[in-house]
C-alpha cells in the first residue's frame, strides 16, 4: 500500500512505486464519542451502519477507520509519542485489512530456505523471538505480529509485507544479545522496544507456503512439528485471525471463515511444539532453523 500520513510513521519505508494516489490516508482530527448510526459496540470498538469503525485506547488515542482507506487519529499527545503509531500499525492495520477483504493473521512471517512461513500464536507465544532466531540464520522478515494475506490472489495466497521492525520485550532482547531500539510505550510502563531490521526485510509480496501454530509445552525439552490437516488446520487459522471480534462487528465473519477455509486447503499447516523457556529456546536456535528447512 501507498500510505500518506499526517502522523509521523518512521517505521514505514519511503514509497518507491508508481505515482498513484495513496491507498491509505492517515489524518489527524476530531473523532466523535459516538458514531452516527452506531449499530454494534464492544468496550473499545463501535461500528455503524456504514461500516465505519471507532477504536479507542485509553490515554493514547481514538481512531476512526473508514472504507478501508482512511484513518482519522484523535490524540492529545505530541507526534513523537510512540504509543499512537504502535496502535496504528497494530490494531488499526487489522481493521483496515478486514474492511479491505484481506486476512490478517496474528503471526510473524519469514522467508527461509526458499519457503515462506507464518509463525502464528497469541500474544506472548514467541512469534517475534522465533523470527529473530531465524533472521540470525539468514531468514528475511516479511511481517512481525500481523501477517496480511491475500488468500484469493492469482497463483495462490500472497503475503503483503508490512514494515521492517520487530516489537520485542526487554528480556528477549537481553537473552538474544540484541540492542534495544526505540521504547514503544510512553503512556504506560511496559518494557517493549522496537528492533529495526531493514537489512533483513523483504519488501516484495511473496507466496505463502505454510503456517505453523506455536505451542509452548512445559515438559518439552526439544523442538518438534506435527502436521495439521482438514478441520484442524482451518480451526487453527480461524483462532489466529487478528482482531477477529472486530471482523464480526463489521459483518465480516463469513468472509473470514471462507478465507481460512481457502488457506486450509491450499497450504501446509503444522503445530510447532517448543519448550516453554526463553533460555532453552535461545540455545536451540540452530535446531529451529534445521527444523524449518525440512518443512514442505
Amino acid at each position: 500500500w501507498r500510505v500518506r500520513s499526517e502522523w509521523p510513521l518512521p517505521e514505514l519505508l519511503p514509497w518507491s512505486g508508481d505515482d498513484r494516489s495513496p491507498d491509505i490516508w492517515i489524518r489527524t482530527g476530531h473523532v466523535p464519542d459516538e458514531l452516527d448510526g452506531t449499530v454494534r459496540k464492544h468496550p473499545l470498538v463501535q461500528v455503524n451502519e456504514r461500516g465505519w469503525l471507532r477504536f479507542t485506547v485509553r490515554n493514547v488515542a481514538t481512531y476512526l477507520v473508514r472504507d478501508g482507506n482512511e484513518v482519522i487519529v484523535d490524540s492529545p499527545h505530541p507526534p513523537e509519542t510512540a504509543d499512537v503509531a504502535l496502535f496504528l500499525l497494530g490494531s488499526v492495520l487489522g481493521f483496515l485489512c478486514h474492511q479491505r477483504g484481506l486476512l490478517p493473521l496474528h503471526a510473524s512471517c519469514v522467508a527461509f530456505d526458499g519457503k515462506v512461513f507464518a509463525l502464528a500464536g497469541p500474544s506472548g507465544a514467541g512469534k517475534s523471538t522465533l523470527a529473530a532466531l531465524l533472521l540470525a540464520q539468514g531468514a528475511r522478515l516479511l511481517s512481525d505480529d500481523v501477517t496480511v494475506i491475500d488468500s484469493r490472489a492469482e497463483g495462490g495466497p500472497l503475503v503483503l509485507p508490512t514494515f521492517p521492525r520487530q516489537k520485542m520485550w526487554r528480556d528477549t532482547l537481553d537473552t538474544l544479545g540484541i540492542t534495544p531500539g526505540r521504547y514503544l510505550r510512553r503512556t504506560v510502563h511496559l518494557e517493549k522496544f522496537d528492533r529495526q531490521v531493514a537489512d533483513r526485510f523483504e519488501p516484495a509480496p511473496m507466496r505463502l507456503d505454510g503456517v505453523c501454530q506455536i505451542h509452548l509445552q512445559m515438559r518439552e525439552s526439544g523442538l518438534r512439528v506435527e502436521p495439521l490437516d482438514g478441520l484442524s488446520a482451518v480451526r487453527m487459522l480461524y483462532e489466529n485471525v487478528y482482531r477477529r471480534t472486530a471482523a464480526g462487528l463489521l459483518g465480516r465473519s463469513d468472509q473470514v471463515f471462507e478465507n481460512c477455509a481457502v488457506l486450509g486447503g491450499q497450504l501446509a499447516h503444522h503445530a510447532l511444539v517448543l519448550p516453554n523457556g526463553l533460555d532453552v529456546l535461545a540455545r536451540q536456535g540452530g535446531e529451529l532453523g534445521r527444523l524449518m528447512a525440512r518443512l514442505r
